[in-house]
């Protein structure tokens, strides 16, 4: 199985630190917050492009913020939609 090359927030530098950091600053729900005090695994396995990773979270953010459903709900919904586009992660 091949897997994708991360960059870890103690690892990341220049460009990708400082998105990183932005990242670190947004609301996250308890259940998101790793107990290893760094980033959530989904942003690191952004890091090959530090530009894309604010586009992919503006828009998830945008699609999963509004709506009669409460976030158990969408995640929910979320992990169905990503296991049947046979995501792995």
């Amino acid at each position: 199985m091949t897997t994708l090359a991360v960059t870890s927030y103690a690892d990341a530098t220049g460009e990708l630190r400082v998105v990183y950091d932005k990242m670190r600053e947004r609301p996250l729900p308890p259940a998101y917050r790793p107990q290893h005090g760094g980033l959530p695994g989904i942003i690191e396995a952004h890091s090959l492009d530090p530009t894309l990773i604010g586009y992919v979270f503006r828009t998830s953010t945008t699609l999963n913020g509004a709506g009669p459903l409460a976030w158990p709900d969408r995640e929910l919904i979320n992990a169905i939609t990503s296991r049947l586009n046979q995501c792995l992660y």
